[in-house]
């Protein structure tokens, strides 16, 4: 399991090396991140769930369907765990299992 934390400094270095611009070229599913990259990403846009310790940024990723065939929408999801933020990847509301 990689213990490294990914940083919204590190994004940024990871952005001008390779020229991948997307979040989702920097983050793998389970990666711990920093509450800098939390923070931006809640600040963003107001986001579609917000507890403590769970944060779903407020626009869609994609939809997929359920087990009940119901097309839903996935969010962008960071949850504490082990006093750790991480990144769960694109999961239905309030759910931290990845959808994409």
């Amino acid at each position: 399991m990689n213990t490294e934390i990914k940083t919204l400094n590190g994004w940024c270095e990871f952005s001008d090396r390779t020229g991948k611009e997307s979040i989702y070229d920097y983050l793998n599913k389970g990666d711990i991140v920093s509450e800098d990259i939390v923070d931006n990403f809640m600040n963003m846009l107001p986001p579609r769930v917000m507890l403590c310790g769970f944060l779903q940024v407020g626009e869609p990723y994609s939809h997929v369907y359920d087990i009940s065939r119901a097309l839903r929408p996935t969010y962008m999801t960071f949850a504490k765990c082990d006093g750790h933020w991480r990144y769960y990847g694109n999961c239905f509301a309030y759910e931290t299992i990845d959808r994409s």
